[in-house]
C-alpha cells in the first residue's frame, strides 16, 4: 500500500470580531451617529487591534499586484481597485480574513447598533468595494454613491472604510471630505489615519470624496479596506413607512467651483 503524506494543518486566523471588541466604540459613538452632520456618520479610531492593523498595512497589495485595475478618468485618477473581480487571488490571507470578518455576524450586529439600521445585508462579492489604493497625484471627486445592488434588488445604505496608512502626514492630503446636500461648503474633514474606520450612511445627497490630488511621496499610497451594506425595501419601510425606493443609478459626480482641481 502506498504511503500517504501527512496532511499539513492550516494555520488558524488569529483575529475575530468579538462583542467586547466593539463595546467601547458603541459607548463613544452609538448616540451620535444619526445626529452627525452633514449626514449620519462616525469616525472610529483604533478600530482594529493595533498588531492586526499594522500587519494588514504591511501585507496590503503593492501597486505592482497583477490584478489591480487602474482607474484614470476625469472624476477619479491614479486609483487602483477591482481585486474582487479576481476573487482576491494572490492577496494575503490576513487581508482576505479581515474582509470576511467585516461581513460577519458580529460586525453586522455592531453596525446595526451603531447606526440604528436594522436588517443590514453584507455583500460577499464586494462589488466596487474590497481594497482601494490611491497613488501619488490621485484624486476622487465629490460624489454620492450608487444606490442599489441591481443583482439582488437591494438598497445601499452604509459604507465602511478602514484606513491602513502608518505614519500618514496630513500635509500629504487624502482627507475624506463630507459635504451637505446644498454643496455650500465642506462640512467635515477626515484624515486617512492608520487604523481609523469611517462608517457613513448612504443616500443621494451624501456627497463625499478627496478631490485634491494626493501629495504623498512616491513610495507611499492611500490604502483602505471598503465594505458596503444593503437593506431590502421592505426592511427600510419597516423603520420608515414613508420610504420610497429611488430608481437605480450610478455615482452622482459633482464639482463645486473652487474644489479640488477646479480653480476658484
Amino acid at each position: 500500500m502506498a504511503a500517504h503524506a501527512r496532511p499539513v494543518p492550516h494555520r488558524a486566523p488569529g483575529f475575530f470580531f468579538e462583542p467586547a471588541h466593539f463595546a467601547g466604540q458603541l459607548a463613544r459613538h452609538g448616540a451620535g451617529f444619526q445626529a452627525a452632520a452633514p449626514f449620519p456618520h462616525a469616525v472610529l479610531d483604533d478600530f482594529l487591534p493595533r498588531d492586526v492593523a499594522d500587519a494588514l498595512a504591511s501585507v496590503f497589495p503593492a501597486p505592482t499586484h497583477p490584478h489591480w485595475k487602474r482607474v484614470d478618468h476625469d472624476e477619479q485618477a491614479a486609483r487602483l481597485g477591482h481585486l474582487q473581480r479576481s476573487g482576491f487571488e494572490g492577496v494575503h490571507p490576513l487581508v482576505r480574513h479581515v474582509l470576511a470578518e467585516l461581513n460577519g455576524a458580529e460586525c453586522l450586529r455592531f453596525l446595526e447598533r451603531l447606526t440604528g439600521l436594522r436588517g443590514l445585508v453584507p455583500d460577499p462579492a464586494f462589488r466596487a468595494a474590497g481594497l482601494h489604493l490611491t497613488l501619488p497625484g490621485g484624486h476622487l471627486d465629490l460624489h454620492a454613491d450608487f444606490n442599489r445592488d441591481r443583482f439582488r434588488d437591494l438598497s445601499r445604505v452604509l459604507t465602511v472604510l478602514v484606513y491602513l496608512n502608518p505614519g500618514w502626514d496630513d500635509a500629504w492630503g487624502g482627507q475624506l471630505e463630507l459635504w451637505p446636500a446644498d454643496l455650500s461648503a465642506c462640512a467635515f474633514l477626515i484624515a486617512p489615519q492608520h487604523n481609523r474606520c469611517v462608517v457613513m450612511q448612504n443616500d443621494d445627497a451624501g456627497y463625499h470624496g478627496h478631490p485634491a490630488p494626493l501629495r504623498c511621496p512616491p513610495d507611499r499610497a492611500r490604502q483602505s479596506l471598503a465594505a458596503y451594506y444593503y437593506m431590502s425595501d421592505a426592511a427600510r419601510r419597516a423603520s420608515d413607512p414613508a420610504y420610497e425606493p429611488s430608481p437605480a443609478h450610478g455615482a452622482i459626480w459633482v464639482r463645486p467651483r473652487g474644489v479640488g482641481r477646479d480653480p476658484a
